[in-house]
């Protein structure tokens, strides 16, 4: 899997555009997202155990599903807010 691509997504019940992808940590393989939200959606760091619907990137595979999710930071930019995630 050489990049990832943005692809339709729901977090907190706010649609926009995102995807979930590994990291290798020194605790072993985490999961981690970013999401934009369309039209300047609500979207704070308050989100605890909230859920991503999308797609989600593995090593070598990739597929749609749902994740429990931990804002972490949001930005806003241009095209939108900007929001990181964790994957609980």
């Amino acid at each position: 899997m050489a990049l990832y691509e943005l692809q339709d997504a729901k977090l907190a019940g706010v649609d926009g555009q995102g995807y979930v992808f590994p990291v290798d940590t020194f605790r072993g393989k985490e999961y981690r997202g970013v999401f934009f939200a369309d039209d300047d959606a609500a979207i704070s760091t308050d989100i605890n155990e909230g859920t991503f619907e999308g797609m989600i990137y593995h090593k070598t595979t990739k597929g749609t599903g749902d994740a429990t999710v931990n804002v972490t930071n949001v930005v806003s930019t241009a095209v939108g807010n900007r929001v990181d995630f964790e994957v609980l």
